[in-house]
């Protein structure tokens, strides 16, 4: 049997007490030792240690109806700051993040993705950049998560596919050159359903597809993503849809890419804002195209969830686009199609917010800092 020395239990206590703060935002002193069953002194002593380490802070004084009001302790968001990039062919954005994943400062710039010395020069640049407004130094950063249209590695360090970058076999090396902290490519559509699954923990088990310009995916199971033996769980995009169809960017033909993407619903010049402005007037070509559209996503839709059988979450450009009636529609076309026809409606929006990207490839630093603290 493990023994377990004075040295682990102070430590385990020390990480209650901190995660309990984060978790109430706000509490006593006496609230902490009665939670965490827990003697006075014994909380007091890892409150003294967590403020000298600049953790957490007093924060006036708690409610209360009779007697002296408590201090109230809160952990001190931005001792630990977490940064996210999303790399676009010509642009990218960065975002700093705080320990509860709200975006502190951000900066984006027009940059023609390459793999010459100059572009990560530019990239360093651009984080240097967010930390700078965010007021954050090198030693508070935990790490800067690399939002890529593409494939990665388990340990982040390299791209194992990157045909819409150009970018296959990319490491993470010219940025460690110019930063000070840890560098991890993640897959964009992981980075969305991380942020996802950050924003609404009671999110278990669901299906993540991104309906950007490119299509994406992501399998969240047991409130984990699901990376898989080589790293492809979730690419929903190359799987067939019709055999001997359009051509996809990865050489193949017929993959939903081709018939699910944004891209694949608007034509040569055209927005989505565009698009969906004449659908909501009525305008019957564009009512045709995106009956069109929702049959084919209907089709992947229900061969997903026959494999999953699990809420799925739709986000990516699309999204904010989807109305409830939109929602309806589709389900009621894969109704049709399923064998397995249900009663509730399993289709969801995803999170509704700016930085999708940027913002959940940087959560991974946070959960691991809160994991480890």
């Amino acid at each position: 049997m493990e023994k377990i020395s004075m040295n682990d239990i102070r430590r385990k206590n020390y990480s209650d007490v901190y995660r309990l703060i984060y978790r109430e935002r706000r509490i006593s002193k006496s609230k902490i030792a009665s939670a965490l069953e827990m003697s006075l002194p014994t909380v007091t002593q890892h409150l003294s240690a967590l403020e000298e380490e600049g953790l957490i802070e007093k924060q006036g004084q708690m409610a209360s109806g009779i007697g002296r009001k408590a201090a109230a302790y809160s952990i001190r968001p931005e001792a630990r700051v977490a940064v996210g990039v999303e790399v676009l062919p010509r642009q990218a954005a960065a975002v700093a993040i705080d320990l509860y994943g709200t975006v502190i400062a951000k900066k984006e710039r027009l940059l023609t993705f390459s793999q010459e010395d100059a572009y990560f020069q530019s990239l360093a640049g651009l984080i240097r950049e967010a930390l700078h407004d965010a007021g954050v130094s090198d030693g508070a950063v935990l790490g800067a998560g690399i939002g890529m249209q593409g494939l990665v590695t388990e340990n982040g360090r390299e791209m194992l596919y990157g045909k819409i970058l150009g970018c296959t076999g990319l490491t993470v090396k010219p940025l460690e050159e110019q930063l000070p902290f840890p560098i991890r490519f993640v897959h964009d559509a992981e980075c969305a359903a991380e942020l996802e699954r950050w924003r609404h923990p009671e999110l278990a088990d669901a299906v993540y597809l991104s309906l950007g310009e490119h299509l994406g995916g992501a399998m969240i199971s047991d409130g984990k993503i699901q990376r898989g033996r080589t790293g492809r769980t979730g690419t929903f995009e190359h799987m067939t849809l019709v055999e001997g169809g359009r051509q996809c960017y990865c050489g193949k033909l017929g993959c939903m890419e081709r018939y699910c993407s944004a891209d694949a619903l608007l034509r040569d010049g055209e927005t989505l804002a565009d698009f969906f402005a004449l659908l909501r007037k009525g305008d019957g070509k564009y009512r045709e195209r995106w009956t069109e559209y929702l049959s084919w996503l209907a089709m992947a839709l229900n061969n997903i969830h026959m494999v999953m059988d699990s809420v799925i979450v739709l986000g990516g450009h699309v999204a904010p686009y989807l109305l409830q009636d939109d929602l309806d529609r589709l389900f009621a076309v894969i109704q049709e199609r399923t064998a397995f026809p249900e009663s509730e409606n399993f289709l969801r929006l995803g999170v509704q917010e700016d930085d999708i990207i940027a913002t959940g490839a940087a959560i991974p630093f946070v959960c691991s800092f809160l994991g480890a603290v």
